[in-house]
């Protein structure tokens, strides 16, 4: 049986995706902050999914401990990854300096470190197998300075770029380990708006919103047919095909706009 390690895997694009690997017939591996939500959404998992394997650990991954830890919880158990997908994440909102510097800290180690340490943890044992995906979930923030998710959206830029060379890397060297790039733009149906303190922010009903269900489609079908980068949302992969067109001065009064709040 395949297997599947899903960071962020009990709620939004991780359950939406989460669903579409259990169809496919994989054992879940799900990290997640939250205890309880991690055993409610695995018992409604698989109430849909009857013979659905899913296994689930609580942990911090903001901690400079915690990738290790998840490496060695999946290693001590005898399980080898196929698909890593790196969807964990948070985000925070409003002027950089008003944002407690903490709380940014955190989300930088969460998005961007605790992405980096575990996608070379399991990469090590994909090369020697010369087999394996990773899955990296960035954001349309990355391609653009974001006013008021400075941070975050630089998170997801380090997301994108890292990701993308990594695929040109796997490829330079002939190895069948494949790295996926995700981009969607904002979600409106999960959690991660009122976690956040995004309430209220334009941008999740706006240009390019779309849904966690559409996501985890997108993304489901990029990795079985073999893509390495994925724009989700079709009103989404307009906008990223015309931004070439657009000057930048036009962009950002448009990011201003998104992220606006109403």
């Amino acid at each position: 049986m395949r297997t599947a390690l899903i960071t962020g895997g009990s709620s939004g694009i991780g359950y939406a995706m989460s669903r579409r690997f259990a169809r496919g017939g994989y054992k879940l591996l799900w990290v997640a902050l939250d205890q309880n939500e991690l055993i409610k959404a695995k018992a409604a998992l698989q109430t849909e999914f009857n013979q659905a394997q899913v296994e689930i650990l609580a942990i911090d991954l903001s901690k400079a401990e915690s990738a290790q830890a998840v490496y060695d919880w999946v290693t001590s158990n005898g399980w080898s990854v196929d698909t890593l997908v790196n969807n964990a994440g948070f985000g925070t909102y409003g002027y950089v300096s008003d944002i407690p510097v903490e709380r940014e800290v955190a989300m930088i180690r969460t998005n961007v470190e605790a992405t980096y340490r575990l996608t070379r943890l399991f990469l090590d044992d994909m090369l020697k197998r010369d087999a394996g995906t990773i899955i990296q979930i960035a954001s349309n923030s990355a391609f653009q300075p974001v006013a008021r998710m400075n941070t975050y959206a630089a998170t997801k830029a380090f997301v994108y770029q890292f990701s993308r060379a990594l695929q040109e890397e796997l490829r330079l060297r002939k190895s069948k380990v494949r790295c996926l790039t995700v981009c969607p733009s904002a979600i409106s149906d999960t959690a991660f708006k009122s976690a956040n303190g995004l309430d209220g922010v334009r941008t999740f009903k706006g240009l390019a919103t779309t849904t966690a269900e559409e996501v985890a489609d997108d993304v489901w079908n990029a990795y079985t047919s073999g893509r390495d980068f994925i724009v989700t949302g079709a009103r989404m992969r307009f906008l990223f095909g015309m931004r070439r067109l657009i000057p930048y001065g036009l962009q950002q009064w448009l990011v201003r706009r998104e992220t606006a709040t109403t």
